[in-house]
């Protein structure tokens, strides 16, 4: 279809509409006519465009519509200047208003009691967002306070210091422990100062004096070993099982433990007696020893 061939289709459908739409207004309006009579209502052009829903200009646009209301508005002037006696026509027509202004009055009521309660809902849902919105500050305000608090914490974090995991107190080799291992001629060195920091004097002293006992029962070829020994496992003087030398330990707990089969073969080294278990490891005598005690053997 051409452009020109749409352009006539288009203006035709619209005349079609025009005129639909015309005919019913004209259609419209003669039935307010009709229906004013009825009632007998005064009829002319204000009564009939407010009862059509139509403007004056409109019933003027049309002769044969202001011809006619013309002509009824001239006929109710020519019987209403002539005295009818027919009472009961009125009270009709005036019952039948009032009948129709009630009724509008109670679909108004209806209508605003519909919109009342719609009110009422918004209302509910206005307050439940305002109810979330507050919610949502205080959250905002509570996420604000804890960010404050983080902040805080981390900024107090990085700026402190390392606290040391010995205390001061342990961080020095005390005045006792130095004169008691100067007694005995045990020399100081690395591994033996770490294990003195790391115990407490009490347990260094203790061991001291287990070194001591053990002294006296016959000679140690390595004090210092020993005596490091003393202080991790805790021997304390007076102790039978620690007073002695580990060689002479050593000969009563082998053979009994060999018999039970948890050892196969022992050797010295400089770190002390290694024993080989019947799980295939070497392990220091003094391991076993804390394991399996010679009393259990």
């Amino acid at each position: 279809m051409g452009t020109e061939q749409t352009r006539e289709a288009r203006i035709k459908t619209l005349t079609q509409t025009q005129l639909v739409r015309k005919l019913e207004t004209l259609e419209k309006v003669n039935f307010a006519i009709e229906r004013l009579q009825k009632l007998g209502v005064k009829v002319n052009f204000r009564t009939v465009a407010r009862e059509a829903s139509v403007s004056v200009q409109y019933l003027y646009k049309y002769s044969d519509l202001k011809e006619r209301i013309h002509n009824i508005r001239t006929q109710q002037t020519q019987i209403s200047s002539v005295p009818v006696n027919q009472p009961h026509v009125t009270a009709k027509a005036h019952s039948q208003f009032v009948s129709r202004l009630k009724q509008r009055i109670q679909q108004l009521e209806l209508e605003n009691n519909e919109l009342k309660r719609k009110n009422e809902a918004l209302a509910g849902q206005v307050y439940r967002v305002h109810s979330l919105q507050e919610q949502v500050e205080r959250q905002k305000d509570m996420i604000g306070s804890l960010e404050s608090r983080l902040k805080q914490t981390i900024e107090a974090f990085q700026q402190s210091k390392v606290v040391p995991l010995t205390s001061p107190s342990k961080s020095q080799i005390s005045e006792q422990v130095l004169i008691q291992l100067e007694a005995v001629g045990i020399r100081l060195n690395s591994t033996l100062s770490k294990i003195i920091k790391s115990s407490s004097e009490e347990k260094v002293l203790d061991a001291i004096n287990a070194y001591k006992e053990a002294l006296a029962t016959g000679n140690i070829e390595r004090p210092g070993g020993w005596l490091k020994k003393a202080i991790q496992f805790g021997w304390k003087p007076n102790d039978s099982v620690q007073a002695k030398s580990e060689l002479e330990i050593f000969n009563q707990w082998f053979p009994l433990a060999s018999n039970k089969g948890l050892v196969m073969a022992s050797q010295q080294t400089q770190n002390g007696i290694v024993v080989f278990t019947n799980h295939g490891d070497w392990i220091s005598f003094v391991e076993m020893l804390s394991k399996y005690p010679l009393e259990t053997l």
